[in-house]
């Protein structure tokens, strides 16, 4: 894969940089590694269609797309292991200490400071270029409707966005020159990994287990009384520790 972020679109307002890029893409009007950031996001969204809505101007909220990925289909959740350890590089250069919240949420001190959703464009088995929409919570001090935090909740600091944002980039591109260990990396950075937590399945039900690990194809693997079994987003969710 090729460097990023030569090329940088700044829009002042746009409903989301995912739909943004997408439209480029169907026009033919954009090129390996650009990068879409917005001032502001009026429909900004998140796994599971749920919306991701921050203050103007307080966040860093951006879609980088890639193309000539060259992973098949089986091999997609290398894509959300890449961006999620970049993410917390970025972070560990404002000494925070970050966890992944399986598939790619940003955890500091079990409270989000940001989201990732990655849209992949399909060419047979293959993947022949992603969208990749990030929102990091930068200068943000209060969040209404979940619990949330940012660099400034956690440093105390003012933090320039684009600076977070070429940090990124630059974690990125040092990222994808070596992903060797990324596997393994990103187990050591899974939230509540080995530890006893509760879930809810895809009928609602709660259920205690521990994760272990994740397949290659992405599904999360959690130990149950009943042995080991795998879950796709879908079938998943998480109860928030202080909902315990």
């Amino acid at each position: 894969m090729k460097p990023v972020g030569r090329k940088i679109i700044r829009l002042e307002s746009v409903d989301s940089t995912n739909n943004y890029t997408a439209n480029l893409i169907k026009a033919s009007d954009v090129t390996h590694g650009s990068v879409i950031l917005a001032v502001e996001q009026t429909s900004g969204r998140g796994q599971r269609n749920a919306e991701w809505l921050v203050r103007p101007g307080e966040n860093l909220t951006f879609s980088l797309y890639v193309d000539e990925v060259k992973l098949s289909v089986n091999e997609q959740f290398k894509i959300t292991q890449l961006v999620s350890l970049a993410i917390c590089d970025v972070l560990k250069k404002y000494s925070i200490v970050a966890k992944v919240k399986w598939p790619n949420d940003i955890y500091v001190d079990s409270k989000k400071i940001a989201g990732v959703l990655i849209e992949n464009q399909l060419q047979g088995g293959n993947i022949k270029s992603s969208i990749i929409g990030i929102g990091l919570n930068v200068n943000q001090t209060s969040f209404e409707g979940f619990d949330a935090t940012s660099l400034k909740l956690t440093t105390g600091n003012f933090t320039n966005i684009e600076e977070v944002l070429f940090a990124f980039i630059h974690s990125f591109n040092e990222r994808i020159e070596r992903t060797a260990n990324i596997e393994a990396e990103y187990l050591e950075k899974m939230y509540l990994i080995n530890e006893s937590a509760s879930f809810l399945n895809q009928a609602g039900h709660k259920f205690e287990g521990e994760i272990i690990g994740v397949a290659p194809t992405g599904k999360l693997q959690v130990r149950v009384s009943e042995g080991v079994k795998e879950f796709d987003l879908k079938g998943i969710q998480f109860i928030p520790q202080n909902e315990i």
